[in-house]
């Protein structure tokens, strides 16, 4: 098909040649006057089509003016020397001609398709910073990269969501784009003009990109799409970048609010509290009542006090919240910590058996008892609450090089692993778990704000089987009495 369109075009201009030069003899033009304006058209061929096209031009021009200005007049033959090399020289010039041009004219397209190519990328980097956040960032892009590139389709796959995003008029084949990001293998078909990317943030990979374009006339090239590619990255990256900062803006003021309505709650709760615990003492302290309504004073004293002491660990835990954790360092002895701990640990431990194992031959540690304590009492009463019926409970502490660990397991329970950094935000729930037993979300908040006072860490490890361990670990310091 392109070869018919250049020997087309090549008989056009070679028709028109010979037309021009007949109407010069015509006219009595001198060979001069006639051979520039047959070198004329031959530029013009060379810009508008190409070397080939005034190549043919360059051959009809000789043969042309040989047959109506060399002697013997309308005849190709020539009967002198000196006319065979002129006709030698001006062909040589024609076709040099021709080639300074169709350089000048591959040189002009080039400037031109990379001025449209800069043009389009510039457009497409400035309708990103204008993008919508409340929309999907993938969508607007494949519809930008289809709209400024003309190009029938276009795809995104952003790996984190992971979520494919296309437009266009073509078919994306949404396998292969996956598998581009899944291998890291980039293709690029210049025949049917299929472009595949790899979207990275410097040496990590983030998505997937797919383009294709059957015209050559879209300014879509290799570089064109690695450009794309880039642009494509850095406008993923600042989406999650800013939902990021949005849902931490988010949580930092529902966290505000609520631990306000904790701490206003949880103080007035304080008085009617304590006349309710003072009525209920001075009852059991009459010796007046009978059996019945003593049963009853006594049961009311003691809910008094277990709603006291929940106050009191809703105050703190907001107090926790809102200031720097101070932390009093004490020498811990580990066995006499452990015992204290089983004492202490007995109400919470709903029928099941706690068993204490110190798995080191470090019998001290230093860090503040109380906060320690009260980070193993939440793992104690989580691993109570959504552990099997009277299962065992396994308190034990183990030691590393630098560091310090106590580790709580329970049976019965599972934790997915989509789930195990979120449940040490504050006030969140698994939605499998908050039905299955009565609890405010904060236990895990408060394990994890005392473990990074200390400099330490908490995490968890739990099994489909059932059995789900929490660790708390504090560094190894050693200071003088």
């Amino acid at each position: 098909m392109k070869g018919a369109r250049r020997l087309l075009r090549g008989a056009a201009t070679i028709t028109v040649l010979v037309l021009v030069t007949a109407i010069d003899y015509r006219f009595h033009s001198s060979p001069l006057t006639a051979g520039l304006g047959d070198l004329l058209l031959v530029m013009l061929a060379a810009f508008r089509w190409g070397f080939i096209e005034a190549a043919a031009a360059s051959v009809g021009a000789v043969a042309s003016l040989d047959f109506f200005f060399m002697p013997p007049i309308l005849s190709l033959y020539e009967e002198k020397p000196q006319d065979w090399i002129a006709s030698a020289i001006f062909l040589l010039i024609a076709l040099f001609v021709s080639q300074f041009a169709d350089r000048l004219r591959k040189q002009t397209i080039a400037a031109d398709r990379e001025r449209m190519r800069l043009e389009r990328l510039y457009l497409t980097s400035r309708d990103i910073i204008m993008m919508d956040r409340g929309r999907e960032i993938g969508a607007q892009l494949a519809s930008l990269v289809c709209d400024i590139f003309e190009v029938d389709a276009a795809a995104i796959w952003d790996a984190r969501e992971p979520r494919m995003d296309k437009a266009g008029s073509e078919v994306v084949p949404e396998d292969e784009i996956r598998a581009t990001y899944f291998n890291d293998a980039p293709e690029t078909d210049l025949i049917a003009r299929r472009f595949k990317r790899v979207l990275r943030l410097g040496t990590r990979p983030v998505g997937a990109l797919y383009i294709a374009a059957s015209s050559r006339d879209n300014y879509v090239d290799s570089k064109s799409v690695d450009a794309i590619a880039s642009l494509a990255a850095l406008a993923l990256e600042r989406a999650h970048s800013f939902a990021a900062e949005s849902s931490a803006e988010a949580a930092r003021r529902s966290e505000q609010l609520r631990s306000a309505v904790l701490d206003g709650l949880a103080h007035a709760f304080k008085t009617p509290l304590a006349t309710i615990q003072t009525a209920s003492s001075g009852l059991l302290e009459i010796q007046r009542l009978g059996q019945t309504e003593k049963e009853l004073a006594t049961l009311i004293d003691g809910e008094a006090t277990r709603l006291a002491e929940l106050t009191s660990k809703v105050l703190q835990t907001a107090e926790m919240a809102e200031a720097t954790l101070k932390v009093d360092y004490e020498k811990i002895d580990l066995p006499h910590f452990l015992d204290r701990c089983r004492e202490r640990f007995m109400p919470i431990l709903q029928g099941h058996r706690l068993c204490l194992s110190l798995e080191t031959e470090i019998r001290f540690v230093w860090a503040d008892p109380q906060l320690v304590e009260m980070a193993l009492f939440q793992l104690i009463d989580n691993a109570a609450k959504y552990a099997r019926a009277l299962s065992p409970i396994a308190l034990g502490v183990q030691a590393s090089h630098s560091e310090i660990v106590f580790s709580v397991r329970n049976e019965g329970s599972y934790i997915p692993p989509e789930e195990t950094l979120r449940i040490f935000r504050r006030f969140y729930r698994s939605p499998a778990a908050q039905y299955s037993a009565p609890g405010t979300g904060i236990g895990l908040a408060v394990t994890k704000r005392i473990a990074e006072a200390h400099h330490g860490s908490v995490w968890v490890e739990s099994i489909a089987e059932g059995n789900t361990t929490f660790f708390v670990s504090f560094p190894q310091i050693r200071r003088e009495a």
